[in-house]
């Protein structure tokens, strides 16, 4: 063989290797780089390199390529890096190229073609490759990471670990996993620039082997390149996490935490590790989320490991638990095992970071008030007291503000109290462990001593404290204090000597509130969260149902806005004037909008600034502002402009439903009701009483346009499906108007049974002579108290004037005649009636009294709440008119008729009422007349069918509920488009859709033109991003005669008409469907709407 100054090329005559020189001309931009001096190249007979050997000048070996190892033109062999390499003998600049063309070499041969695919299975190749890759990690520390060479051998050393890790030996699995740590170690956050998809897929394959050793070794790994990989918006991140939420691989770290739950394995760091892991993908990957929950062996494998005594076991699985998504946790809240780990948890003598993780889990927990209701219904007095110990628990230290250790607690407490934005008994445990004293400790530090001296606090000493606390907690205080004021009841008065904190707290907010409204710091934006907050703690202070509260706010409203308030709500109104009246979108304005409308809303409860407001037409302002909020879309939610209230976990939630704020979306719009309805009294909005229909809602004005526009605007929001606040708010301005209650299309539909007779059961006698008759299904729904006392809910009619009997209508009809006691008024009586049946009516002024007395009779708190025109509660609901309440609970006696399936499911069906076997729901005749034109006709042909109690009906039992439903609430259920629907199958979600295509054809027969629209928009809604779903749809739309819904089904699969030809898939569609998708598709192609 031939030593030194030797030249080996390949076979297109590109020259390889050369004394001194190395040239490869493969790597773009790669050049020549002078090597040592001298070069001993060995080759065998068949042209085969075997060994390459370089050495410096000195003679020392510095790289040896192959040491024997046969190998295929130009694979080198093995590279084996001496210690010299590493030394300063070639000096940096130099070792570092050496380096990166060695790696360069080594991957550039064993990678197959373009595909950068790793081709080599030999154990020793592989290991020496391995090797060779912990050497230049070891040396990339003091490399240019972003020079091209090194990133193109980073990217190829990438593509050779994935294939290495398919290996099945287990000496270089271990290696393998070691290198991956070392490389995302060195890399650190620059790992975002390369391709890690197919490192991750390995990674993830290794979680299903039964090793436990590997199955850590590649959680930790894994663990690095997440941490390491941060946030970015690219498709090789979103390909990550979409790797690592498939069912398989969480299905394996699932499977791995069951395994540590019943012993298999003992190391902390294995949970540890699972847990983290699947924590990250549950935040990251909210689709994986469902896996998890629906997975009941792994939720009681967590509980158990939960309701374990270790703190950090439980700090871990409050991870896993803080990922789920919304369905998940009211999963989680079934157990009530784990409220009693909670309570526990969050005792003041446990450690700190478990206190803090089980305040974090709460939050989680209570993020919905339905979770909310489940939580405090079992352990409110403890989970309050948790809270509240972690607010002052550090009094105990003697510091006068809270400790920078403390703050995290405190923080975390914060957020766990805004549960106070709903009603519940946890609102007086909060009371009674005196949280109003706690408040004003944490906003402006201890002040026992101060009230021990009975010192009078004076605000402006007091704001001068406040600034001194940590800022990202006062916005906090504020909402506590707020939603506190909010929920509190009418007669509620502080504990008797000890309402000095709350005092000073409402002076304090009245006070910082002023100042910040009138030094115009309102836009801005670093401060405006605070701005926000104790803006908006006012305003529920000075509409608080509490007298105590409302009566104390309003009076230091008062008194801090004597001397500047006319100027401010001058510039106030000329402010809102040009944002609303211009062309301007307020959205742009939002924090001073907002800010200034929640200022006048506070003005406009002092009786001292009504007037003034209305003078300087405040009220056309606002109505302008009203009808400037229906006609665009603009919309400022609340979540976007109080920053405190956005959780750790909030923009990665799914899921989660009733989290929005009872005031909703639309803040302008709410804000802008609440001010009208302390302004109407003054206003000169006339309505002219007899020209009102209650359902056209047609009316005639004397102020000019503004009145009419007012009025159509509360008719547009009462009968849209609007936030509970707004239309509350709505219907409190429309009593101004003289109507009251909530006009619906149900209730427009169910006024036809006020002058139906042939079905009324029941017939009122009054003392003027009047007879009413009425349905006694209606009365059961909405009020009870107006039955006889056998079919009422009481033991005594409380209207009976005890002169009862019952005579037969025809034969058919049982109807009881009931005579009403003298002092019931026949205006009133038949208004009652009125409002039961159809949710709404028209009253004058002048006849209120009578009606509202004899409401709060009848038991009707609503009614008469909104007779009273008292200030909607915060967070109370929209009473509609609905009688869903008929089917649920006992069967009542009013049950006339029987819906029956006329399909033949093969189902074994039992009913508690009858004796019918097949599938079918029992109803009342007065409400399916009411709704439905096709019944009405049948009910009253005078045929058989009239009479019959049976209905067959030509649909599913699953559609027949649906229908049933909309009779009853006048709203068709829909679909959420949650977890449960993504996961299932495609054969699951046709089954769905299949009862909403029922309906729609059923609708069309039986001339129900809302719900066949309703069931139309339901399946076009789950069609637009599943093509499968459309395929499968297509026959069963063609069958049910759907066009609107074949038309979309085709339209969204036609694109894929030449692959389902290729593959046969057309074969599964009827000849009719199969012409329609070629049709669409030629269509598409010529117009050319398709993406080659």
């Amino acid at each position: 063989m031939v030593s030194c100054w030797w030249l080996w090329g390949n076979g297109d005559g590109r020259l390889l290797v050369a004394v001194g020189k190395w040239r490869w001309p493969t790597v773009s931009g790669c050049g020549e780089m002078e090597m040592a001096d001298c070069w001993c190249l060995w080759g065998n007979k068949d042209g085969r390199l075997l060994v390459v050997r370089v050495r410096d000048k000195g003679g020392g070996l510095l790289l040896e390529v192959g040491r024997g190892i046969e190998c295929p033109s130009f694979a080198f062999g093995v590279l084996a890096l001496t210690p010299a390499i590493r030394s300063k003998k070639l000096g940096i600049k130099l070792g570092q190229k050496l380096l990166t063309y060695v790696v360069l070499i080594l991957y550039r041969l064993f990678l197959d073609g373009n595909d950068k695919k790793w081709e080599c299975a030999d154990a020793e190749i592989q290991w020496y490759a391995l090797r060779t890759m912990v050497s230049f990690i070891q040396c990339m520390s003091s490399a240019p990471l972003q020079h091209p060479l090194i990133k193109v051998s980073i990217a190829d050393m990438l593509v050779a670990l994935e294939g290495i890790l398919q290996s099945e030996n287990q000496r270089i699995l271990s290696l393998a996993i070691d290198v991956v740590m070392k490389l995302v170690s060195s890399l650190g956050s620059s790992i975002r620039q390369y391709h890690m998809i197919k490192v991750v897929f390995a990674l993830s394959r290794l979680l299903s082997l039964s090793h436990s050793r590997f199955t850590i070794l590649s959680v930790i790994a894994l663990n690095h390149i997440l941490m390491n990989l941060g946030c970015t918006r690219s498709e090789a991140y979103v390909e990550v996490w979409r790797a690592l939420g498939n069912p398989n691989t969480v299905g394996c770290i699932s499977l791995a935490i069951q395994n540590y739950a019943v012993g298999i394995s003992s190391s902390s760091e294995y949970f540890t590790q699972m847990t983290s892991l699947l924590k990250l993908v549950l935040w990251k990957w909210p689709p994986c989320r469902y896996y998890v929950w629906s997975n009941s062996t792994l939720i009681v494998r967590i509980m158990c490991v939960c309701l374990s005594a270790l703190n950090f076991l439980f700090i871990e699985t409050s991870y896993i638990v803080s990922a789920l998504c919304g369905n998940g946790a009211l999963k989680l809240l079934e157990n009530e095992e784990l409220f009693s780990k909670i309570v526990w948890a969050l005792e003041s003598s446990r450690a700190y970071n478990v206190r803090l993780e089980a305040l974090k889990l709460c939050q989680q927990l209570l993020r919905s008030q339905e979770g909310c209701s489940k939580l405090t219904n079992f352990y409110c007095e403890s989970i309050v007291q948790g809270m509240v110990a972690a607010l002052s628990g550090w009094r105990s230290s003697g510091s006068r503000k809270v400790p920078p250790d403390q703050i995290s607690l405190v923080k975390e407490a914060c957020q766990c109290a805004l549960i106070t934005r709903w009603a519940g008994l946890h609102h007086s445990y909060f009371w009674k462990l005196e949280v109003d004293s706690i408040l004003l400790d944490v906003l402006v530090g201890d002040t026992s001593t101060i009230f021990e001296k009975q010192i009078i606090f004076q605000p402006v000493d007091i704001i001068a404290e406040i600034s001194n606390t940590n800022i990202e907690i006062r916005p906090y205080i504020w909402s506590i204090l707020g939603w506190l004021a909010a929920h509190c009841a009418e007669d509620f008065l502080p504990i008797k000597g000890k309402s000095g904190c709350l005092d000073v707290l409402i002076k304090v907010s009245c006070s910082v509130a002023s100042q910040l409204w009138n030094k115009g710091k309102t836009n801005m934006l670093s401060n405006f969260c605070e701005v926000e907050s104790v803006s908006r703690a006012v305003l529920l202070m000075v509409f608080s149902p509490c007298k105590y509260i409302s009566l104390q706010a309003r009076t230091c409203m008062s008194e801090v806005a004597r001397s500047s308030s006319v100027e401010y709500l001058e510039k106030l109104l000329d402010s809102l004037t040009l944002i609303f009246g211009g062309d301007v979108s307020p959205v742009s304005y939002s924090p001073h909008t907002l800010i200034g409308l929640m200022s006048l809303a506070c003005y406009s409860t002092l009786p001292l600034y009504q007037e003034f407001i209305v003078l300087k037409k405040g009220t056309d302002l606002l109505v302008s502002i009203i009808n400037r909020c229906l006609k665009s879309e603009m919309r400022v939610n609340r979540s976007i402009v109080a920053s405190h209230l956005h959780g750790v976990s909030d923009g990665k939630l799914c899921c989660w439903s009733s989290i929005e704020n009872w005031e909703g979306g639309d803040l302008i719009l709410f804000y802008s009701l609440q001010i009208l309805s302390q302004l109407m009294p003054f206003s000169n909005f006339i309505c002219d009483y007899p020209k009102i229909d209650s359902r056209d809602l047609v009316t005639s004005n004397t102020s000019g346009g503004l009145g009419g526009s007012l009025f159509e605007s509360l008719s547009s929001i009462l009968e849209n499906n609007i936030s509970p606040g707004i239309r509350l708010y709505a219907q409190h301005v429309f009593g101004f108007f003289g109507l009251y209650g909530f006009p619906s299309k149900l209730g427009r539909r169910m006024e036809l049974a006020l002058a139906e007779n042939e079905l009324a059961d029941l017939q009122f006698l009054l003392s003027d002579g009047m007879r009413l008759r009425a349905h006694g299904a209606i009365l059961l729904a909405g009020c009870p108290y107006l039955l006889p006392a056998e079919d009422s809910c009481m033991k005594k009619n409380m209207l009976d004037g005890g002169y009862l009997k019952e005579k037969s209508h025809r034969g058919t009809v049982s109807r009881h005649e009931v005579k009403l006691s003298d002092r019931v008024d026949s205006f009133a009586f038949a208004k009652i009636l009125e409002y039961n049946y159809t949710g709404f009516t028209v009253i004058e002024d002048k006849d209120v009294k009578p009606v509202r007395i004899l409401a709060k009779r009848c038991g009707l708190n609503s009614f008469s709440y909104m007779l009273n025109r008292k200030l909607p509660e915060w967070g109370s609901s929209v009473l509609n008119c609905n009688f869903s309440g008929l089917l649920e609970g006992l069967i009542d006696r009013f049950m006339d008729v029987i819906l029956e399936v006329n399909r033949i499911t093969g189902e074994t069906w039992t009913c508690p009422i009858c004796v019918l076997t097949s599938p079918h729901i029992h109803a009342h005749k007065i409400i399916l007349w009411s709704n439905c034109w096709f019944l009405r006709a049948l009910f009253q042909s005078g045929m058989s069918e009239s009479y019959s109690e049976i209905i067959k009906v030509p649909i599913g039992f699953e559609a027949l509920t649906k229908l049933v439903m909309w009779f009853y609430t006048g709203e068709l259920p829909r679909i959420n488009l949650d977890c449960y629907w993504n996961n299932m199958s495609t054969n699951e979600q046709a089954h769905e859709l299949e009862a909403y295509l029922e309906l729609s054809s059923l609708a069309k027969f039986w001339l129900l033109d809302e719900v066949e629209e309703d069931s139309s928009n339901v399946v076009l809604s789950c069609l637009k991003s599943n093509h499968n779903l459309s395929m499968e749809i297509i026959n069963l739309a063609l069958g049910l005669h759907q066009p609107r819904i074949v038309e979309a089904a085709v339209a969204n699969i036609a694109p894929l008409y030449p692959k389902m030809r290729d593959s046969g898939d057309l074969e599964n569609f009827t000849e009719e469907a199969a012409d329609l998708l070629r049709s669409e598709y030629v269509r598409l192609s010529q117009n050319g709407f398709l993406n080659h």
